[in-house]
């Protein structure tokens, strides 16, 4: 009689544990399935793809990047920085060597945001590539970059080049 009631706890044993084996088995193929998915849809879309480019790479590679989300890096061109009265509107220029380019963003800025600052802006090309909207600006500490610019300039040659392109 114990030999019989040892097998079959031996044999309800086993089955209880194909059972777990199963059900974890199920339960990491549907994950894995929901991970693939997840991943595959988010890179189809374009969503999780973001450039980083210098202002000076960015316009050289201007065809590919219409339309894709880009972090723009560069300096804000002394001067060239407009804020429409009672409003959050932006206006200001971006660049690296002898490229710039005209940038729109609407909201706060940071404190550190000023002529010559180096900045990140994220956002998209305008569908004729003459200027770029930005979504989100943040701009570096002063100590980090102030050394650079007394050397390199604040883009001061530049402004009248934007100031013409801002009239037409």
């Amino acid at each position: 009689k114990e030999k019989v009631k040892s097998q079959k706890n031996s044999m309800t044993q086993k089955k209880h544990w194909s059972q777990r084996l199963i059900t974890i088995g199920a339960v990491l193929i549907l994950v894995g399935l929901g991970a693939s998915y997840a991943i595959y849809s988010t890179v189809q879309s374009g969503g999780a793809l973001e450039y980083f480019k210098e202002v000076d790479q960015a316009l050289a590679d201007l065809p590919q990047l219409k339309g894709r989300v880009v972090r723009l890096h560069g300096n804000v061109v002394a001067g060239a920085i407009q804020k429409k009265p009672a409003s959050l509107d932006y206006r200001f220029a971006m660049f690296r060597g002898s490229s710039w380019i005209d940038v729109t963003y609407v909201g706060i800025v940071p404190d550190t945001f000023k002529d010559c600052a180096e900045v990140v802006v994220k956002g998209r090309f305008t569908e004729d590539g003459g200027s770029f909207i930005g979504d989100t600006i943040t701009a570096k500490c002063p100590s980090k970059y102030e050394e650079k610019q007394r050397t390199a300039g604040c883009g001061e040659a530049l402004l009248k080049v934007v100031n013409l392109k801002r009239q037409n």
